[in-house]
């Protein structure tokens, strides 16, 4: 029995480990704050009068409503987001057997999240529907002090809890980084037409991870540490990645602002294959134990660009913050 849920545990963590790899990573938003295009768009600018500047940006206000390529424009225009709102969903269907009885767990998670940039604060709203099994609920706010002290702020709709937050800590709050880098992680996206997200026409692009750029996608995210730490070995590793299947990739960009407005993947052979090679690295141990992913998706869609509605911070939740020394 000890053995039985000790794969269950492994089986477990590997279906939460991935979806962390959906949700973006420290490294990832630092990679995507210093792109070469948002570096030379800041050389550039120090080299310009504001005269210039302003013929510059009229220009290229009229090349992305016309030529422009609408993928290359959409990050460009990332650089200079002061706000924006975004809604993180991801579903998981989950069916485990063991002793001959099956038990099937399906999880909705929606994060809603409200992004400023200068200064820097954040509000998120957490949701995980688990059906049956109930619901949870929290909320995350953030706040920079004017000494760059950032401060996190925590609650489960019961009691708040606070903390002084480090970058790495608030990455995958960070929508506009999230969704920066998600463009610019060096994905072969093909062009695929036109589509309507939330009534409004929208650029679709697809692309395709698989072998390596899976392996790299969730290294960048600490998935594959998050294995080792579990017991897995780098052989065992190095096997259950050459196994993995493609993670599929759609990106809408906004016809009309040139904005990405939606960006989403599919998990579930990537998440199915990693399953399959930890049963079968634990031999004996997975006798009449199995696990599957019927469906796992993620999406993130994006809006308010620049606009983004105006927040304050609970009171009760900045008298949870530490008294300062």
């Amino acid at each position: 029995m000890k053995k039985r849920n000790k794969l269950l545990a492994l089986l477990l963590a590997a279906a939460l480990t991935v979806s962390v790899t959906a949700c973006g990573s420290s490294d990832a938003g630092n990679d995507a704050a210093n792109t070469p295009s948002e570096t030379t768009t800041q050389d550039e600018t120090d080299n310009e009068d504001d005269a210039q500047k302003e013929d510059t940006d009229s220009k290229a206000d009229a090349d992305s409503k016309t030529d422009a390529d609408p993928l290359a424009t959409a990050q460009k225009n990332m650089a200079d987001v002061s706000s924006l709102s975004g809604k993180m969903i991801m579903e998981m269907d989950m069916d485990v057997s063991a002793d001959g009885a099956t038990q099937s767990l399906q999880t909705i998670t929606t994060m809603d999240m409200t992004y400023f940039n200068d200064p820097m604060h954040l509000k998120a709203d957490i949701t995980v529907d688990a059906g049956e099994t109930g619901t949870s609920s929290s909320s995350i706010y953030a706040e920079t002090a004017e000494d760059g002290t950032c401060t996190m702020y925590m609650t489960d709709g019961t009691n708040w809890q606070s903390q002084t937050a480090e970058p790495e800590i608030l990455a995958p709050y960070n929508v506009s980084n999230t969704m920066t880098q998600y463009m610019e992680s060096g994905y072969e996206f093909e062009a695929a037409g036109t589509e309507e997200v939330d009534g409004a026409n929208a650029y679709k692009y697809t692309a395709s991870l698989s072998g390596d750029s899976v392996k790299e996608a969730l290294s960048a995210a600490g998935a594959l540490d998050s294995f080792t730490s579990l017991g897995i070995s780098a052989e065992q590793l190095e096997g259950m990645m050459s196994e993995a299947g493609d993670m599929e990739i759609n990106l809408w960009i906004d016809e009309a602002n040139l904005y990405p407005v939606k960006y989403e993947m599919d998990m579930t052979s990537v998440m199915n294959a990693l399953i399959s090679a930890i049963a079968e690295s634990m031999a004996e141990q997975a006798e009449d134990v199995s696990m599957t992913i019927p469906k796992m998706t993620f999406s993130l869609t994006c809006s308010d660009y620049n606009a983004a509605e105006e927040f304050s911070i609970p009171e009760e939740a900045k008298a949870s913050a530490p008294a300062a020394e």
